[in-house]
């Protein structure tokens, strides 16, 4: 079994292309985040600070602060990634279990294939940042503080294993649990094209309960707001960490309610649709709602990473604004806020694209079908775009509710501070950017299997899954 697991990715490695690329991408950022540690740790790093009269904490500060960002995204993304990967095989996991393999073999074979991936993708990201590492590092430091005589960068020899060990281990947390429940499950509902809506499992309800409570603090916040010259927090600092808890709360809100709100959000979109007489669309929507019931993880990231940005953003241009009406002039630096933006929108749009694309496994026979049922070539590119519409929409529309968390906070805030006048910069631009560049990039996603399938005609695919 264990050479069918791997004949299997050596066949299919276009379909396994984005999770491998995902996991590199992490791993090049954590493996970055692990070779600047090891070199500001390095005795010859710290005599050149202490030398130069600069604290050491002037550059272990922003670096914790990277550090934590890079952290939470890569725990996510990899977790998201490695549930996928085990996901994307359930139908083969099934067939195993029919022709008489044990649940045992089938869980290791599952694990056997997110090993792959993650190996693949963690060897890539640590010669990555090995590579990057010997020059971004020094520049990055150089602009902490220019007054330091910087030593020359050299690599730690355990730092390129640990990077490995690191992404692997990480992306196997995330699998652990859907292979086990592969192995276990019974082959005829795997084999179904569709969970049956309406079951819900232990894990569904902790899920949900856990979701109405974050929203229930996140209220409780923007209440407490309310009361900020009260409570004597109307300075930009309180403001921003207010707005950050509050919207934070809302953010892992919504990531947890994901599922029932998109659903909600796709139910919509199909009676707009369908009202209107846009049958393609309406059945493109259709399709969306039908991956995203299939894995619960195919929206959420996007989801979380635009509402991270919204957020962050809104958060600090909000306070930016209302630190220059307080005190004119004030310098404010914003290099680390667009650090954290670039990593969250990179990893969270890969994220997605990477669980899209997993989810994508098997898609020429649908174009197949169809092309039999006399849809042409048009109306195929129609619905994809349709299905990768809504997919983006539904990530953008939840992605809102934090911002405007956040976003009222500031306004409470900043109007007890300013007499009244509440001071809220809304990251209107950059939330549309990312409503496009999602729905540019999964409908990338989604066209590329089609190209083939609409090439060749259904009569070729259809005699493929025949034989």
């Amino acid at each position: 079994m264990q050479r069918y697991v791997l004949r299997m990715f050596a066949d299919e490695w276009r379909q396994w292309a984005p999770a491998t690329a995902v996991v590199a991408v992490i791993a090049t950022m954590i493996g970055l985040c692990v070779h600047q540690f090891a070199w500001t740790t390095a005795p010859q790093f710290r005599a050149a600070v202490a030398s130069a009269g600069v604290p050491l904490a002037e550059f272990q500060i922003l670096s914790v602060t990277i550090y934590t960002v890079i952290a939470l995204v890569s725990w996510v993304a990899l977790t998201v990634v490695g549930r996928a990967s085990v996901q994307a095989t359930r139908h083969s996991h099934a067939l195993w279990l029919l022709l008489g393999a044990s649940p045992r073999a089938v869980f290791l074979s599952a694990l056997l294939v997110l090993v792959i991936v993650s190996l693949c993708g963690a060897i890539l990201g640590a010669l990555a940042s090995t590579l990057l590492g010997s020059w971004a590092i020094p520049a990055f430091n150089t602009a902490v503080s220019a007054s330091v005589d910087l030593p020359g960068f050299t690599i730690a020899p355990w730092a390129p294993v640990a990077i490995v060990i690191v992404s692997v281990v990480t992306a196997m947390v995330g699998g652990l649990m859907p292979a086990r429940r592969a192995s276990r499950i019974q082959p005829s509902v795997a084999l179904r094209t569709f969970h049956q809506p309406g079951r819900r499992t232990l894990s569904t309800v902790f899920r949900i309960i856990g979701g109405f409570f974050f929203l229930v603090v996140a209220a409780a916040l923007v209440v407490a707001s309310s009361f900020a010259s009260q409570l004597g927090s109307t300075g930009p600092g309180p403001m921003f960490n207010l707005a950050v808890n509050a919207g934070g709360s809302a953010l892992i809100a919504v990531y947890l309610l994901c599922p029932e709100i998109v659903r909600f959000i796709f139910w919509l979109l199909h009676k707009l649709f369908a009202s209107t007489g846009l049958v393609v669309p309406a059945l493109g929507t259709r399709a969306a709602a039908a991956r995203a019931q299939v894995s619960t993880t195919t929206i959420a990231p996007l989801a979380a990473g635009l509402g991270g940005i919204g957020l962050l953003l809104c958060a600090v241009n909000s306070v930016a604004a209302m630190t220059e009406i307080l005190q004119p002039g004030t310098p404010t630096n914003l290099a680390d806020v667009w650090t954290i933006v670039a990593v969250v929108a990179v990893s969270m749009l890969a994220t997605s694209a990477a669980v899209v694309a997993l989810s994508a496994r098997g898609r020429g026979r649908e174009i197949a079908l169809l092309q039999a049922a006399g849809m042409h070539a048009g109306q195929v590119r129609v619905l994809i775009a349709a299905e990768s519409f809504a997919m983006s929409i539904a990530a953008a529309v939840t992605a809102v509710v934090p911002v405007v968390i956040g976003g009222l906070v500031c306004a409470f805030v900043s109007s007890a501070a300013l007499d009244g006048a509440a001071v809220v910069v809304w990251p209107l631009p950059s939330m549309l950017l990312g409503l496009l560049a999602s729905w540019i990039l999964l409908f990338i996603i989604l066209v590329i299997p089609t190209i083939a399938p609409l090439r060749d005609g259904p009569g070729a695919q259809l005699r493929e899954q025949g034989t």
